[in-house]
């Protein structure tokens, strides 16, 4: 680590030293000093590089230890290193010098400020970095909008998810229900079988986490469509994509489209029985022998089937009604009903050969999704700061250290009828205009929403800004135990985070704000479970919070979302979004569209907690509940435009939440939609998934210093 040192300071100076004059002295010893920090840092960066090799792994965990090693040696003061720089006549420290040091910035080695102070030709300049260094489970990705955790099946009625959903449980004999026009505008995966049961749609799309990746459905078990299922493409099947994959039977009695005109769609199964009216499909048809009694057989029954692409048996194939194949029929056992069959008589292959290779091969089924290892309860109670930062917080509300609540800054009335007025880039050309939003009350640090703030005093709907900053840190708001409000009294909460320390990687913002459920401070949690890697707890007291018309924002969208008479309203439901806001969820920019920041609201719910919220009530940030019931029975927030990434504009969605909900189980009712939104990659969400076999040994550079 040393020579790394001295080798990024003497490349750099030999570099900037011919460029220097007597004119630049300052400037001169300044390019050095930041030269060879970035230099160092970026050697970092190069030795801690995400890996899954293990020898990799290795070498990061041992970057990483070195550089412990430089800051905690002499009781943290660190370790420096001086390099001199020699003038034309040979003699040393006739130009100049750098002192390199590498210290801890508190007392714990896990922060380390590494400073370059160069003197040259007797000016002095100084920069430092500094660093959170990281030995933890691997990130958590968060692809899915909704994801069930839990071991039991659930209905969805009229649900509307705008990116992936995923059921991660892989407990055998799970069955989902779709009702009501329920579509998924993305990904589906899901252990367990799924019955339809009224005009359902799964319409591929790209993913939106990677938008050059097409998008699938999977299910781990049996598929029953006994009234209309669509399940169709944006896409080419060119990008090696689009398909369906049933790991057991497929049954149709009344209707199922596959796939149209130019947007393939293959599917896979290991039984299929078609009967009823219409099967039409774009694409291949595969049926391949699974586990068990699962041959590979398939029988064609209903009256209208058209497979516009090839069908392939690995069983026996039975015709009962006319099938039309635009391709080829290829059969390893036996035909009955050949003469049924709507082919060229040369394309059509009894006792063939089954390649599956290339595109006929069957696709695999993850033998489980990406497990979480820690839970709420790690978080509230963990003193590993490798897994949480806000378990001091969280039980300070239970030893008597923060006895704050929404009353609390009801009281100090510099916190009510708050008035704030930002310079604002509306229109995404770089033009700041000035904005001003009101709320009734202002919140500014951890505290507890309690039951005692009145309503009856503040207003109904009052409006209440959360105002995160590097002042604040974290701010957890607890939520008492069986809060319960109707819709006349449920506020607006609007969440403003201007935490200025920025990761350098994602540009998300330090700190975050959490709501949590309360659980008490008789967790325990009991270790890692040697077999399934993951966190064992117990002692979570059971909560119910009941909700009507609720409704949270991220500051940056709803200040965007309506306009200026409605930001001026210190209580009261803000509506309809103005007509002109739409809403980009996607990496790709769109001309007129908002894209907000990955979401910096995250609600952490408990073992045993149960959230119902009901009568348009709306949630802009991510649900993290896998052992919890999240019941969102509402039509959410009216009229919100959404866009994808091909620029298309859904208008007028009731919207109940954007971001992502995790939970054990889940309920809806009425026309909801769900829209997908990444949490901050510097929440503690980042750190509850992964294995023991991904960790990931790097570092946050929180910031750089001129002094």
């Amino acid at each position: 680590m040393l020579s790394i040192l001295l080798t990024a300071t003497v490349s750099f100076v030999s570099v900037n030293r011919a460029k220097t004059n007597d004119n630049y002295k300052s400037k001169q010893a300044y390019l050095t000093a930041s030269s060879t920090l970035e230099s160092f840092i970026n050697q970092i960066q190069t030795d801690t590089a995400p890996t899954n090799d293990p020898t990799a792994k290795a070498q990061q965990k041992k970057a990483i230890d070195n550089l412990k090693k430089l800051a905690s040696a002499n009781s943290g003061k660190g370790t420096t290193t001086t390099v001199s720089y020699n003038g034309g006549d040979g003699k040393s420290d006739n130009i100049g010098t750098t002192k390199i040091t590498v210290a801890q910035e508190g007392t714990s080695v896990a922060n380390i400020v590494v400073t370059c102070e160069t003197t040259y030709l007797g000016k002095t300049e100084k920069v430092a970095a500094h660093i959170s260094t990281q030995s933890v489970t691997k990130p958590a990705e968060y692809t899915n909008t909704i994801e069930l955790v839990g071991n039991g099946g659930a209905g969805y009625d009229n649900l509307n998810v705008i990116g992936d959903m995923a059921g991660i449980n892989n407990t055998t004999g799970k069955v989902y229900r779709f009702t009501n026009n329920t579509s998924i505008y993305g990904s589906y995966l899901m252990y367990g079988s799924l019955e339809v049961s009224t005009q359902s749609l799964i319409m591929l799309k790209p993913s939106l986490v990677d938008e050059k990746q097409g998008s699938t459905v999977t299910i781990s078990e049996n598929l029953d469509v006994s009234n209309e299922f669509h399940i169709n493409s944006t896409m080419a099947r060119a990008d090696g994509y689009n398909y369906v994959n049933i790991g057991q039977k497929l049954s149709t009695s009344n209707h199922m489209d596959v796939g149209s005109s130019g947007f393939d769609v293959d599917l896979f199964c290991c039984e299929a029985n078609i009967g009823g009216n219409d099967y039409t499909q774009y694409g291949n048809f595969y049926v391949y022998k699974g586990a068990g009694a699962y041959n590979g057989d398939a029988t064609f029954g209903a009256n209208g089937q058209t497979i516009n692409g090839s069908l392939y048996v690995e069983g026996d194939l039975n015709v009962t009604k006319s099938l039309k194949v635009t391709g080829s029929v290829y059969v390893t056992g036996t035909i009955t009903g050949k003469d049924k069959i709507v082919c060229q008589a040369s394309n059509i292959h009894e006792g063939a050969v089954l390649s599956k290779a290339g595109r006929d091969a069957k696709p695999q089924i993850p033998v489980s999704a990406d497990a979480y290892v820690y839970y709420p309860e790690d978080f509230f109670m963990s003193n590993d700061t490798n897994v949480t930062t806000i378990s001091d917080e969280y039980q300070a509300f239970y030893d008597g250290k923060n006895t704050k609540t929404f009353n609390t800054f009801a009281s100090d009335w510099t916190n009510v009828d708050y008035t704030l007025t930002e310079l604002i880039d509306l229109t995404g050309t770089g033009a700041k205009t000035p904005v001003t939003s009101r709320y009734k009350l202002r919140i500014t640090s951890s505290c507890t929403w309690a039951k005692d703030l009145s309503f009856n005093d503040y207003g109904k709907g009052s409006r209440i800004l959360v105002d995160v900053s590097d002042s604040s840190g974290d701010i957890v708001i607890r939520l008492q135990n069986g809060l319960s409000l109707d819709s006349s009294w449920s506020p607006t909460i609007v969440v403003r985070n201007r935490s200025t320390i920025i990761d350098t990687t994602t540009g998300d913002r330090k700190y975050n704000c959490y709501f949590v459920s309360d659980s008490g401070s008789a967790i325990t949690l009991n270790g890692i479970d040697s077999v399934t890697g993951k966190s064992k707890h117990s002692g979570s007291s059971a909560c119910n919070y009941n909700f009507s018309g609720l409704k949270i924002f991220d500051y940056d969208t709803y200040v965007r979302m309506y306009d200026a008479d409605t930001l001026n309203n210190t209580k009261g439901n803000p509506g309809a979004p103005q007509s002109s806001f739409v809403l980009n969820i996607t990496s790709v920019d769109v001309a007129g569209s908002y894209r907000p920041s990955n979401s910096s609201i995250i609600f952490l719910f408990a073992e045993n907690t149960t959230l119902s919220a009901t009568n348009n009530s709306f949630f802009q940030g991510s649900f993290y509940s896998p052992e919890a019931m999240v019941n969102i029975a509402t039509s959410g927030l009216s009229g919100l435009n959404v866009t994808d990434s091909a620029g298309k504009i859904m208008s007028g969605v009731q919207c109940c939440a954007v971001g992502v909900v995790i939970a054990n189980s889940f309920g809806n009712a009425n026309t909801a939609f769900y829209v997908y939104t990444k949490p901050s990659t510097t929440s503690v969400m980042q750190n509850a998934k992964g294995g023991k076999d991904d960790s990931a040994f790097g570092y946050t550079l929180d910031r750089y210093d001129h002094y």
